[in-house]
């Protein structure tokens, strides 16, 4: 376990969850729509931990534990928890193990996929097919290194999936996601491997956790999400009625980074109705 990621501010703390891939650092642009009100910090997942191998976990299970002993480590109570996609997921769980950690709790487009979805995710695994193909694929031929940063940002700038992203979002990623090599050189931060790992892994029994949240939720989805898409989102808003539900226009999975502005202002609105 290493430190928890400090983007700054005073008062009470909030705390986000990364996705799968994307260190704490990633998300400064949303940070800095909070800091102001906010001591927002980051613990960062196993799979950026020095010394961790994918092979350690056979579900996101460990991760959310991870994110318990941590905060606990901190000392901290009664915090706003948020966290985007695989993060999401975490923070759900780890509210529904420890509610005294939280105040209340911000899902970013989680990982919570349909039921038939997450039912043809087991049958696969049964007979030894990997859930989610494409994506573990993509992760693990990922290009890893780059002369230089900038190298880097117009690698990505140039990629669909980063196309809504605005510069300020994609130079955050670049500059929290690589790390400068003995050649000079820059690499990414997160190993593929876990990335894919991660993927491959999807959890299959998030819904017994979600009507079990036992404190106050905001759920964020990005309108053009192929992730937590709209049959899971009314399916979310039954099991949990009291929730308060947003979704933000012209944005996919990414929205944090495609949208920092809209969610922080949704979450300050939330935080303090």
């Amino acid at each position: 376990m290493i430190d928890a990621y400090e983007f700054g501010g005073e008062g009470p703390v909030l705390h986000i969850a990364h996705a799968n891939g994307f260190p704490p650092g990633a998300y400064r642009p949303l940070a800095a729509t909070l800091a102001d009100r906010y001591r927002v910090i980051g613990l960062p997942a196993r799979p950026l931990w020095p010394g961790s191998r994918p092979e350690e976990v056979s579900d996101w299970h460990p991760l959310a534990d991870d994110l318990v002993r941590g905060l606990d480590r901190l000392g901290l109570r009664g915090m706003v928890g948020v966290g985007h996609s695989m993060g999401g997921v975490l923070t759900l769980w780890a509210a529904v193990a420890r509610p005294d950690l939280f105040r209340a709790v911000v899902l970013i487009d989680p990982v919570i996929l349909p039921p038939l979805w997450l039912l043809l995710a087991r049958l696969m695994r049964r007979f030894g097919r990997t859930p989610r193909p494409a994506l573990v694929r993509g992760a693990l031929n990922r290009r890893r290194t780059w002369p230089d940063r900038r190298a880097c940002y117009e690698y990505f700038r140039a990629k669909p999936f980063f196309a809504r992203w605005p510069a300020e979002s994609l130079w955050a990623y670049v500059e929290a996601g690589t790390r400068e090599r003995p050649d000079g050189g820059v690499e990414l931060v997160y190993p593929p491997e876990w990335e894919a790992r991660l993927f491959a892994i999807v959890p299959t029994d998030v819904w017994r956790a979600v009507p079990r949240l036992p404190v106050p939720a905001l759920v964020i989805r990005g309108e053009h999400s192929e992730t937590f898409v709209p049959p899971a989102q009314r399916r979310m808003e039954r099991a949990l009625p009291q929730a308060r539900f947003v979704v933000i226009p012209d944005a996919g999975h990414m929205v944090p980074m495609e949208r920092p502005a809209a969610v922080g202002a949704a979450i300050r609105e939330f935080l303090e109705r």
